[in-house]
């Protein structure tokens, strides 16, 4: 299963791995309520939606629980309706409303896989936290992170894509959002180092439709600054930055070739496995010093099953994309 997090940290719920988030990808807010589905042959759709006691009245009788518990109480229903098979389950913790739903069609055909989806938001909802308000900020903001790893992992099938069609520009272009990333990376780690703290400075890691972007050559400075990029590394990455540009805006104005096209983008291939090494030298760091993220945990521990499928499963929601689906 995979962690959800309430965009201001108030719960977190895991889902099943084969569940997609839907309201960013059907154009809904990022609000109540919360809804998930299967990528393919979906059979129903399980939402949850959280609202504060000033937003809606709270039912005296609801079972009540406390802040940072799990294995919640809630009070079953079910909805008469004659097409739709509609189940829900509620409950309240401290200030918090809670309502799940779980919405399908059933028949002959599909009731088993019903019968197993259920399941599924049972299990789903024996996990749901309602978190303290000291916990919100860190629950942020390891799923701002755990997100931005998984759009670089997914950054990878593009990038082999654009190798396998001999797509140049493509490939230079991802390279140097895989620099930019690694040096993110390498920033909010030392960030973690220096303050001894394992939050995440989201501003590196996370830019809201409304946020002031933090550009490339702001990223490039600011890893100098903490000695991350050596002067030479610098300097070659605002070359490549400018060639770059001119491969993107000048193509045809200008008397580039394509050959060097291929050029550009091996120098920024080698650039980018050296930046790449730089961040699992500064992970390596934090697990000897116990401090950050990998404080205690080993970044060179061996992979796990589980743990890879959850990163798959997270690749494909960034994706969402069936050329890039994988099976988990």
């Amino acid at each position: 299963m995979k962690y959800f997090t309430h965009p201001n940290g108030i719960f977190e719920i895991k889902i099943p791995l084969d569940w997609h988030y839907k309201n960013e990808v059907a154009g809904y807010k990022n609000q109540s309520p919360f809804s998930f589905e299967l990528f393919e042959n979906t059979q129903g759709c399980f939402q949850i939606s959280c609202y504060h006691k000033s937003e809606k009245e709270i039912n005296p009788k609801l079972p009540k629980s406390n802040y940072n518990t799990d294995n919640l109480k809630f009070i079953p229903t079910e909805l008469p309706d004659a097409e739709f098979k509609v189940l829900l389950w509620a409950t309240v913790v401290e200030d918090y409303f809670f309502m799940a739903k779980y919405v399908c069609q059933p028949t002959k055909l599909n009731s088993e896989i019903i019968k197993t989806q259920i399941e599924k938001v049972e299990n789903s909802l024996s996990t749901l936290m309602c978190l303290s308000l000291d916990r919100r900020e860190f629950a942020i903001s390891y799923d701002r992170f755990e997100k931005f790893n998984a759009s670089l992992a997914a950054s990878f099938d593009l990038k082999n894509k654009a190798i396998e069609n001999r797509s140049f520009i493509e490939l230079i272009i991802i390279n140097a959002n895989q620099i930019d990333a690694y040096l993110r990376l390498c920033i909010v780690h030392k960030i973690q180092i220096i303050k001894k703290t394992s939050l995440f400075e989201l501003s590196y890691l996370y830019q809201g439709e409304n946020d002031k972007p933090l550009m490339e050559k702001k990223i490039y400075n600011k890893a100098k600054e903490m000695d991350i990029l050596s002067d030479e590394q610098h300097s070659k990455l605002y070359q490549l930055y400018d060639l770059r540009n001119k491969v993107v805006h000048r193509y045809i104005i200008t008397d580039i070739k394509t050959r060097e096209l291929i050029e550009i983008g091996y120098e920024y291939e080698v650039v980018c496995e050296e930046i790449r090494l730089i961040l699992a030298d500064i992970e390596t760091e934090q697990f000897e010093k116990k401090v950050g993220y990998h404080g205690l945990k080993d970044p060179h521990r061996e992979r796990n099953e589980n743990h890879a499928n959850e990163l798959f499963s997270m690749v494909n929601d960034k994706h969402f994309n069936k050329e890039f689906y994988r099976e988990i």
